[in-house]
């Protein structure tokens, strides 16, 4: 298999381009656990050569949990720079974060959607979360959270040294 992942690395910072996916049930939405980290974070993953973001969150969301689900609309872009604390490395990440909804509407009653990708099961899953008390957690990047119920597409830079 290629791997079309759109990251490079040079002068030691690693460039991501990723897709985010919020999906919403009432004031919760579905957030992803990885036990290798102390912090929550928005599912997704890295966008292909010649995908559309669009394209990537339901590919991503069908390869990491078997379930199928519908582009709703982009909520926003943002230009992320942070340290990783998978590798230490730093990043310059180009984030979209698209709104799917779930085609299945029993998938909503679970409270709990495990990683179905062989090199990622054992230790991610995803969980509903108030975004409330997102906002008291470590979730990040946290400024997402206020940009989930915006009418208009939003475009966030954010930088941690």
């Amino acid at each position: 298999m290629i791997d079309n992942d759109i990251q490079f690395e040079k002068n030691n910072i690693v460039f991501n381009y990723r897709i985010a996916i919020i999906i919403r049930k009432g004031n919760k939405i579905l957030v992803q656990r990885d036990t290798r980290v102390d912090h929550l974070a928005l599912p997704g993953g890295r966008c292909e050569l010649g995908e559309s973001s669009n394209e990537t969150a339901t590919r991503e969301f069908l390869e990491e949990t078997g379930i199928k689900a519908t582009f709703v609309k982009s909520l926003g872009l943002v230009e992320n720079f942070f340290h990783s604390s998978f590798n230490g490395k730093y990043y310059h990440e180009i984030l979209i974060v698209n709104e799917l909804k779930l085609d299945d509407k029993s998938n909503y009653d679970k409270e709990v959607i495990n990683n179905i990708e062989e090199k990622k099961k054992d230790f991610l899953t995803l969980t509903w979360e108030s975004i409330e008390e997102l906002k008291n957690k470590d979730f990040r990047p946290k400024e997402v959270l206020d940009i989930i119920d915006s009418d208009k597409f939003s475009h966030l830079i954010i930088k941690n040294k």
